[in-house]
C-alpha cells in the first residue's frame, strides 16, 4: 500500500516535469543576439591592393552600424594577430573606441597567417551556449603565408581547412570572407565561407569594400531599414521610432545637414540634435533617439542617403536555413515579430501586420510571396529551387498601414559540381572533416529532397544519421552508365574538403530522378516558379510540427500510462 502510494505520487511528479520540460520545445522562439568578430589583413601586400587606407573608413562604418547589446571585437593580423578592440558588449564607448583603433591600420607585416587569425578569435563551448549567433567577417587581400619555405606554408593552409576551421563547424559558427583583389587566394576564402555557411565575395577595388561589408553586417544582423527616396533624399520616421542610424555617403561635402520631422535644419555643429556623429572620410554615421516623427531629409548638393536603420517597439526576429545552396537545392526562412525586450507578439498585436519575402538573382525577381503572421509562433517561408548560380538578394519586408520594415540578406547558389579549384585532401594530406550543420531526410522517405541547416552542433540522433549516408555514397556513383547530367556525375573521391556538403547534395539528388522527369526543362524552371508563387494568397502559415520533437510525447504518454496503471492497482488493493 505505501509503496504504491509512493509510486503514484513519483509518477504524478515525473508526468509534471514531463510535460513542463517538453513545453518549451514547442515555442521555438527565434533570437537576435550577435557574437561578431572581425579580422582585419594589415600585411604589406596591402599597400598595394588598398593604396588609400579604404579599409579604415568601411570598418568604421561597419562598427557603427553594429546594434548595441550585440557582442563585438576587432583584430588586425600578419605575422601575428593582433586585439585592437576588445571583445565586449557594443556601446557608444565601444563604437567610439572601434572609430579610434581603425584609424591606426597600417600595413606594416610582413606575413599572412590567416590560421593564427582564426585560431585567436575561435568560439569555444561557452560561447555556444550563451544562445548568441556566432560570426567571423574575416578580410584579407593574400593567401596563407607564414614561411619563406612552401611546405611551410602548405602545412598552415592544411591546418587552416580542417583543425581550425573545424572549431568553427563545431559551435555552428559563420565566417564570411572577403578577398580584396583576385590576388587573393579565392579557393581557400571560398571554402572557409561555404563550408561554415558564410558569405564570400571578392573586392575589384578597395572602392567596393564597403558595400561588400555591408553585405556581410546584412548576413549577419538583422538590420532592420526603412524605405530612402532617392530622388528626394528623404524617409518617414512613424511614432513608436526609438532609434534611427542614418549612413551618408559624403561625396567631398563636409557640412551636410538634415532637416527633421518638424522641417528644423541640423548639421554636426549642433549636438543638441543627435545622439552620435561619426565622421569618416567618406562617410558619416549619424545616430539619434527618440527623433520626431514625420519626413525628414538630407540637404546637400553631393551627398547621398545609402541606408536608414531603425529600432521601435518591435523587432523582427530572423533564421535563415542556408546563405549557400546548391542548384535546384530548397531553403527556408524563419521570421517573427516580437516586441523590444524579444517577447514573441501575441495574436492581437499581429493583427493587421503582413509579411512579404522575395528574391532576385540580379537580373529579375524570382519569386514572391506574401503571407500573415502566424498567431504567436515562427512563421516558415519556403523558397523554391533556384537554377541560376551565382549571388541572389533575399528582400524581407513587414507592413502594418504606414509602419514598413525591409530586411536583405544574399544566398549563393553553386553548381551541383565540385568546383575542381577547392583545396582538396589530395593536395593537403588531410583527412575529410564531418559537414556538421548539414541535415538531410532519407530520400527514400519522401517525394523531393529535403536539406535543412542549423547553426547548432547536431544531435547524437543526427550524428547517427549522418553516419548512416555516407555509405550509400559509392554504390550512388553508378560507373557503368551513360553520362548524365550534372546531378549524375561520379561521387568525387572522399578526400576532398568541400566533398560533405556536395556529397550529400548528390545522395539527396540522385533518388529524385523521376521527380526531375516531370518538372519543365531548366531554363523555363524560373518563369514557373515565378507563375505558381506570385499571386500566392495572404493566409497564415502554420508550421508544422518538428518530427525531432514526437519522441517527447512518446515519453509523456508512456508516463501517463504508467500513471493510470498504478492508480488502479492502489483501489484495487485497497478493495
Amino acid at each position: 500500500m505505501f509503496q504504491f502510494y509512493r509510486l503514484r505520487n513519483y509518477s504524478v511528479a515525473l508526468l509534471i516535469t514531463l510535460l513542463a520540460w517538453s513545453q518549451p520545445a514547442l515555442s521555438n522562439s527565434l533570437s537576435n543576439q550577435m557574437d561578431i568578430r572581425v579580422l582585419i589583413d594589415v600585411s604589406g601586400s596591402m599597400k598595394k591592393t588598398d593604396p588609400k587606407n579604404l579599409r579604415i573608413p568601411a570598418l568604421q562604418v561597419l562598427t557603427q552600424l553594429l546594434p548595441e547589446g550585440s557582442q563585438a571585437g576587432v583584430w588586425e593580423f600578419a605575422n601575428t594577430p593582433k586585439m585592437i578592440v576588445p571583445l565586449g558588449q557594443v556601446s557608444a564607448a565601444w563604437q567610439e573606441q572601434a572609430l579610434i583603433a581603425a584609424q591606426n591600420i597600417s600595413s606594416t607585416g610582413q606575413l599572412t597567417d590567416i590560421g593564427a587569425a582564426l585560431n585567436a578569435v575561435a568560439f569555444n563551448a561557452q560561447d555556444q551556449t550563451q544562445g548568441r549567433q556566432l560570426h567571423v567577417i574575416l578580410l584579407t587581400d593574400g593567401m596563407v603565408d607564414v614561411s619563406k619555405n612552401a611546405a611551410d606554408n602548405k602545412l598552415a593552409r592544411a591546418k587552416l581547412l580542417e583543425p581550425i576551421l573545424q572549431q568553427y563547424i563545431n559551435v555552428g559558427a559563420r565566417v564570411h570572407t572577403v578577398g580584396l583583389s583576385y590576388e587573393a587566394d579565392q579557393s581557400t576564402l571560398r571554402a572557409l565561407a561555404q563550408r561554415t555557411d558564410g558569405l564570400f565575395e571578392v573586392a575589384l577595388n578597395a572602392d567596393q569594400l564597403l558595400d561588400i561589408f555591408l553585405r556581410a553586417l546584412d548576413n549577419t544582423v538583422v538590420s532592420q531599414q526603412v524605405t530612402v527616396e532617392a530622388v528626394e533624399q528623404s524617409f518617414i520616421v512613424e511614432e513608436g521610432i526609438e532609434l534611427i542610424t542614418i549612413v551618408v555617403e559624403k561625396n567631398g561635402d563636409e557640412n551636410i545637414q538634415f532637416k527633421d520631422g518638424n522641417n528644423t535644419r541640423f548639421n554636426r555643429a549642433d549636438k543638441s540634435a543627435y545622439s552620435q556623429w561619426q565622421n569618416t572620410v567618406s562617410h558619416d554615421v549619424v545616430r539619434i533617439k527618440n527623433p520626431v516623427p514625420g519626413t525628414w531629409s538630407l540637404i546637400s548638393d553631393t551627398a547621398k542617403l545609402t541606408r536608414i536603420n531603425v529600432v521601435g517597439k518591435f523587432q523582427i526576429l530572423l533564421q535563415q536555413s542556408h546563405q549557400n545552396i546548391k542548384v535546384g537545392q530548397p531553403s527556408f526562412i524563419d521570421v517573427q515579430l516580437a516586441d523590444a525586450n524579444g517577447a514573441a507578439l501575441n495574436a492581437s498585436q499581429l493583427q493587421g501586420f503582413k509579411l512579404s519575402v522575395s528574391l532576385d538573382d540580379g537580373a529579375q525577381q524570382v519569386f514572391k510571396q506574401q503571407r500573415v503572421f502566424a498567431r504567436n509562433q515562427k512563421t516558415r517561408v519556403d523558397l523554391p529551387p533556384l537554377t541560376k548560380e551565382g549571388l541572389h538578394t533575399l528582400t524581407i519586408a513587414v507592413e502594418n498601414g504606414p509602419i514598413a520594415r525591409t530586411i536583405s540578406r544574399s544566398m549563393r547558389v553553386h553548381p551541383l559540381v565540385l568546383d575542381e579549384t577547392l583545396p582538396t585532401s589530395k593536395n593537403l594530406q588531410l583527412p575529410v572533416a564531418q559537414e556538421l550543420e548539414v541535415i538531410i531526410e532519407p530520400a527514400a522517405k519522401v517525394s523531393q529532397p529535403v536539406i535543412e541547416v542549423s547553426n547548432e552542433k547536431p544531435s547524437a540522433a543526427l550524428q547517427a544519421l549522418m553516419l548512416e549516408a555516407n555509405p550509400e555514397a559509392k554504390p550512388e556513383a553508378k560507373p557503368e552508365a551513360k553520362p548524365e547530367a550534372k546531378p549524375q556525375e561520379p561521387v568525387v573521391p572522399a578526400e576532398t574538403h568541400a566533398q560533405p556538403v556536395e556529397k550529400r547534395v548528390s545522395l539527396v539528388n540522385q533518388p529524385a530522378q523521376p521527380v526531375q522527369q516531370e518538372t519543365p526543362p531548366k531554363t523555363p524552371q524560373v518563369q514557373t516558379t515565378e507563375q505558381t508563387v506570385e499571386p500566392v494568397a495572404e493566409q497564415p502559415l502554420v508550421d508544422d510540427t518538428e518530427p525531432s520533437l514526437y519522441w517527447r510525447w512518446y515519453v509523456v504518454g508512456f508516463a501517463a500510462l504508467v500513471l493510470v496503471v498504478l492508480l488502479i492497482g492502489s483501489r484495487r488493493k485497497k478493495q
